[in-house]
């Protein structure tokens, strides 16, 4: 099987006919034939069932074509990256959670004269370690820290729930800029499905039941339907980042959270930049801005207990 039998093959399915088909290959309609006759020995099965106005593909067929359309798309995006001269650039993959500001991630990597390019790819922390691990990324901005890898905290969100517009929740909070853990007590909380935002499941979760607070927990993945999913399942608040709730919680409230962990740490949101201990000098270069302290706005990297609440 070569790639011309595989060609003719999609122009003989596209046209439905295979003279149409050499038509356009510009060969002579015996000699497609023949390519076909070749094609389905080599394959073992018929691909084609001839018929008086044409042909149309076996099941045998429909499943090759599937897999040739693929082959053929990948080899011609191959073709114009050569051609472009893409492939001379070093590519970089950089692994990003949700809720990561955009700006933040614009301020480090948007810069002119650069010999690379960045690919971004949002992951959970779990997927984006076993990505690093697997030299599928090159750098991974985590929630969590890495015990195999070199790791640097990056940067920090102010933790916060989003609340109803108009409810008697909000109403009881109207007077104040921040929520407690104690104001969660008998709510039904919705929060990132394990693996997301482990504050949000395990450290949060044993500080307040250290803190005598009751609460039901609500485990999914956050993303366009967030507000739709918090509705189904009777949920009275979702905790999540400033950023995440402008995202997913559009006409909510959100309010920062006060208090402590159970492990006296502030609530928030934590972000760690982790690499291959041998990293390229590419990478190297992006590690450097991920792990220097750029100048930025307040609200991008609010100081705790400093943070209004905002709609």
């Amino acid at each position: 099987m070569n790639l011309e039998q595989l060609k003719s093959f999609v122009e003989v399915v596209r046209h439905g006919q295979i003279y149409r088909a050499a038509e356009e290959l510009h060969i002579s309609q015996p000699a497609l034939s023949r390519q076909m006759s070749a094609l389905e020995a080599e394959i073992g099965a018929p691909l084609l069932e001839r018929h008086s106005r044409g042909v149309h593909m076996t099941r045998a067929g429909e499943a090759l074509h599937d897999e040739a359309v693929e082959i053929m798309t990948r080899m011609q995006s191959l073709v114009d990256e050569i051609r472009s001269g893409e492939h001379l650039i070093t590519s970089i993959n950089i692994g990003v959670p949700p809720g990561l500001p955009n700006s933040w991630l614009q301020e480090r990597l948007v810069t002119t004269g650069e010999s690379f390019r960045v690919s971004l790819i949002e992951a959970p922390t779990d997927e984006q370690l076993t990505m690093l691990k697997q030299k599928k990324l090159d750098i991974a901005l985590a929630r969590r820290r890495s015990e195999a890898f070199p790791t640097q905290l990056v940067y920090q969100q102010r933790l916060g729930i989003v609340v109803r517009e108009q409810s008697a929740l909000l109403e009881s909070l109207h007077h104040r800029d921040s929520a407690t853990l104690v104001d969660m007590e008998g709510l039904r909380v919705l929060a990132h499905s394990r693996g997301e935002v482990r504050v949000q499941e395990e450290i949060l979760k044993n500080a307040m039941l250290s803190a005598g607070v009751n609460a039901t927990w609500i485990f999914r993945k956050f993303g366009q339907y967030s507000a739709l999913i918090a509705d189904l399942v009777d949920a009275d608040v979702a905790l999540t980042t400033k950023t995440s709730a402008a995202k997913n919680f559009p006409g909510w409230v959100w309010i920062p959270l006060e208090g402590e962990d159970a492990a006296g740490d502030d609530l928030v949101v934590r972000t760690w930049a982790t690499w291959d201990p041998q990293p390229s000098e590419e990478v190297t270069a992006l590690i450097t801005r991920f792990t220097t302290p750029l100048l930025m706005p307040p609200e991008m990297n609010p100081s705790i207990g400093q943070t209004p609440r905002t709609g």
